[in-house]
C-alpha cells in the first residue's frame, strides 16, 4: 500500500478516521514514526476551510503504534483568531495515545519586513536514488517507500565521526498530487546520524518534532527531489539532538526541523 493509498482514508471529513497500517510501512514492530505524525498533521488540516497554510507542527511521539491493528486519528481545533488557527491532534491505539500534535496554520500577510538569512546547500539534483537493500531486522521496511540519495554521511554504522548527513529524498511512487502530510512523513525518512557513529546497530526512538514551514509547497511537484542538510548538534546521556533543513529542487527552504531521539547505544 502507497501513502496516496493510505491518506484516501481522510479524503471526507470526519469527527475521526480509523484505519489500519501494513506491516510494508513499519520502523521495527511499529509504524514508521514520519507516517504517524503525518496521519495527525491531515486530521488537523481536514479542520483547515480558509486557506491557511501550515506554519508550524510539533508532534510528541507518546508510545508505540503497532501495524496491521486499527488506530484512530482525531483532532480538534484549540483557538481560531484572526490570523492564526491552533489544533490538536491525536493517534489512539487499544485506548492509549501513540501520537500528539500541536498545529499551527496562519494566513499570509503583507509586511514591511523581509529578511533572509540562511545557509544554502550547494549540492546537485541527483540522477538516480543509492540502492538500499531489504537486510531483515536491520533496513526497516518502510524505506522502500522513498528514494534517498545520500551526498554526505553514510547509512551504515561505524563508518563515521560526525553525525551528519546532506543529501536527496523523495517519495519512490509519485503521488498524483504533493500534499503536506506527505512531505511530512518524507521529511523522516533519514535514519539518525548518529548511527553512522555506532559500532554496532542498536535501537533508537524519536521522542519530539518540531517543523517550522518556510514557504507552502504548492510549487513542489510529486516527482521533485527535496534537499536535505541534517546534523546533531549534541549526542550525550542516551540522548540526541538534530536539526535539519529542507529545500526545494529550486534552491527554496522549505522548512526547519528539529528532533529529539532517544539512543540506546
Amino acid at each position: 500500500m502507497d501513502i496516496e493509498s493510505i491518506f484516501e482514508n481522510f479524503s471526507e471529513k470526519q469527527e475521526s478516521y480509523k484505519l489500519t497500517i501494513p506491516d510494508n510501512w513499519s520502523q521495527g514492530r511499529t509504524v514508521f514514526g514520519g507516517l504517524s505524525a503525518a496521519l495527525a498533521y491531515q486530521a488537523a488540516e481536514n479542520l483547515i476551510s480558509d486557506g491557511r497554510e501550515l506554519r508550524a507542527f510539533h508532534c510528541n511521539f507518546v508510545g508505540p503504534l503497532n501495524v496491521d491493528e486499527e488506530v484512530e486519528v482525531s483532532a480538534e481545533v484549540l483557538r481560531t483568531g484572526r490570523n492564526v488557527t491552533q489544533i490538536l491532534a491525536k493517534v489512539i491505539q487499544n485506548g492509549q495515545v501513540g501520537v500528539m500534535a500541536q498545529v499551527c496554520f496562519g494566513v499570509s500577510r503583507e509586511s514591511k519586513l523581509n529578511h533572509i538569512d540562511h545557509p544554502k546547500h550547494d549540492m546537485p539534483i541527483p540522477k538516480k536514488a543509492k540502492f538500499i537493500p531489504q537486510i531483515p531486522k536491520i533496513v526497516p521496511k518502510f524505506i522502500r517507500h522513498f528514494d534517498l540519495a545520500l551526498e554526505k554521511g553514510s547509512f551504515s554504522v561505524g563508518t563515521k565521526k560526525d553525525p551528519e548527513m546532506h543529501g536527496w529524498c523523495r517519495l519512490s511512487k509519485a503521488p498524483s498530487q504533493m500534499k503536506m502530510a506527505y512531505l511530512i512523513a518524507l521529511m523522516d525518512a533519514w535514519p539518525p546520524t548518529m548511527f553512522q557513529m555506532m559500532k554496532l546497530p542498536a535501537p533508537a526512538s524519536t521522542m519530539s518534532w518540531d517543523i517550522e514551514f518556510i514557504h507552502p509547497i504548492s510549487e513542489i511537484s510529486p516527482t521533485d527531489w527535496l534537499a536535505c542538510v541534517v546534523k546533531a548538534s549534541h549526542v550525550n546521556q542516551g540522548y540526541g539532538h538534530e536539526e535539519a533543513d529542507f529545500w526545494d529542487q529550486n534552491g527554496r527552504l522549505v522548512a526547519l526541523s528539529r528532533q529529539v531521539v532517544a539512543v540506546f547505544g
